[in-house]
Order: structure tokens, then C-alpha cells, then sequence
């Protein structure tokens, strides 16, 4: 096991235990405590973890992905507006993906335009397509996380292959100069297999997400196309955003 294995495995651990020491990471991954060390350092010069008598510990400002309820009521007005912009740029007969994402599924219900075949693995934007009589909707399978209500898996990632999209709708749950963050793991993987069926990526990021950090960081900004969000960007992230030609588009008047 190489050291990003080790890092990834270390955080999986303090998302659920909060804390681990150094003797659990030289039990748990077979190394050396002075290996244990060179990880946490990396851990901390990252500033994804703070360091403890003997170990590390998520830092006490680190915002854990909350529940898809919760996230649906947060700025869920702000959010709408950002899914309503979305939703206006696709056009009739083309093959779109819509990301699970609370503010993502919001482009469901403003969707206007006419024989547009969408993919999702989302269950909610899946439920609101149905009852439109102007959408082909294909849902992908595996297996079902009920607390983000979409369904997940090596299965969903294969059947990506057989996909090309004209446009794609994407979440995010942070955004740092260094680029797009989320918080599982298996969300990195999945958005990396996404953009490479897709003509156009469209990231969808409400103010909260500005220079907001996960635990991993997904994609870069020359995978994105056009950011969506409802407050102009810090000048930190704008000059990142900017160095890559990507578009960003407003929703607020400001």
C-alpha cells in the first residue's frame, strides 16, 4: 500500500473515530512509526487533519458532509435559483447527466426543454423527471446510500462507459484554489469517469462551497467548463478559475 492509499484509509478511519494515534496506524497498516510520522506530516501540511499528543484528529472546523435532508433545506432558495440558470442552458434532444447533488436535482424541476434524454443516479431527480412526458430518463444501478439517496458502485462507474453526453451537472462540496473537493471518496472516482464522456462540465456551487475544503480533492479546474454559483468568487479562487479559462455565471444580482 503506497502512501495516498494509506492517507485515504487514515481520514476514512477519523470520519468515523475522530481520532487515531500512532500505534493504531502502524497496527492497522503494517508500518513503521516513523513512516506513521511522514503521514502525518503530510496529513497536516494538507491542513486535513491537526495534530494530537501521539496522533491526529479531524480539526474542530472541519464541516462533515450532513445528512441529504439537511442539505436540502440549506440555502435550498439559493439553490433553486442555481438550478433554475442550469436547467435554461440545455436545449431539446440532448443527452445529459445530472450528479447527485441537493442543488443539482433542482434542475428537474425548471427543465423546459423538449426530448432530452437524461441519466442519473440520483433517485429524487429520477422521481421528478418521471413525471415529465418530454424526457427519456435512464437510471443507473448499484448500490443504494439512503442518507444521500443515490445509488453507488463499481456497476454505476462501468455503465458510464457506454455514455456520451452533451452536458453534465455536477455538485461539489468544496472549492479551493487547488480545485473541486468532496467528501467520500467514491464520489472522486465517479466524477473523474463522468467528465470523460461529457462535451461540457457544469459545476453547480452555492457560496457556502467557496474556499470551503473536503477530504478529497476530486477534480481540477481544467476538468470544468462553466461554474454556476449565486455570489462572485473570492479573488483567491477567482484568479485559479480565471488562469483556466472557465466560465462562471451568477445568479444574484450584486
Amino acid at each position: 500500500m503506497n502512501q495516498e492509499e494509506r492517507l485515504i484509509r487514515i481520514l476514512n478511519y477519523l470520519e468515523v473515530h475522530k481520532t487515531m494515534n500512532i500505534k493504531q496506524m502502524c497496527e492497522t497498516f503494517d508500518i513503521s512509526r516513523d513512516t506513521a510520522r511522514r503521514d502525518i506530516v503530510e496529513l497536516t501540511n494538507q491542513k486535513m487533519v491537526v495534530r494530537t499528543h501521539g496522533g491526529v484528529a479531524l480539526p474542530s472546523f472541519h464541516k462533515k458532509i450532513d445528512d441529504y435532508r439537511d442539505r436540502l433545506r440549506t440555502e435550498s432558495e439559493t439553490k433553486k435559483l442555481i438550478g433554475k440558470k442550469a436547467a435554461s442552458m440545455i436545449t431539446d434532444n440532448e443527452m445529459i447527466y445530472l450528479d447527485v447533488s441537493t442543488t443539482v436535482n433542482f434542475i428537474a424541476q425548471f427543465l423546459k426543454a423538449r426530448q432530452v434524454t437524461i441519466v442519473t443516479n440520483s433517485i429524487d431527480s429520477a422521481y421528478v423527471l418521471a413525471q415529465s412526458e418530454d424526457t427519456t430518463i435512464h437510471f443507473l444501478g448499484g448500490t443504494l446510500n439512503k442518507s444521500t439517496r443515490h445509488v453507488t458502485g463499481f456497476s454505476a462507474i462501468e455503465k458510464l462507459k457506454d455514455y456520451h453526453f452533451n452536458k453534465v451537472f455536477i455538485g461539489a462540496a468544496g472549492i479551493m484554489e487547488d480545485g473541486i473537493y468532496y467528501g467520500l471518496e467514491e464520489d472522486i472516482y465517479f466524477k473523474r469517469e463522468l467528465i470523460k464522456h461529457a462535451d461540457q462540465v457544469i459545476l453547480l456551487a452555492d457560496h457556502t462551497k467557496h474556499n470551503h475544503r473536503q477530504n478529497y480533492r476530486g477534480l481540477t479546474f481544467e476538468s470544468i467548463d462553466t461554474i454556476i454559483t449565486n455570489k462572485s468568487m473570492p479573488n483567491n479562487l477567482y484568479g485559479s478559475i480565471e488562469e483556466h479559462g472557465v466560465e462562471v455565471l451568477i445568479t444574484d444580482t450584486e
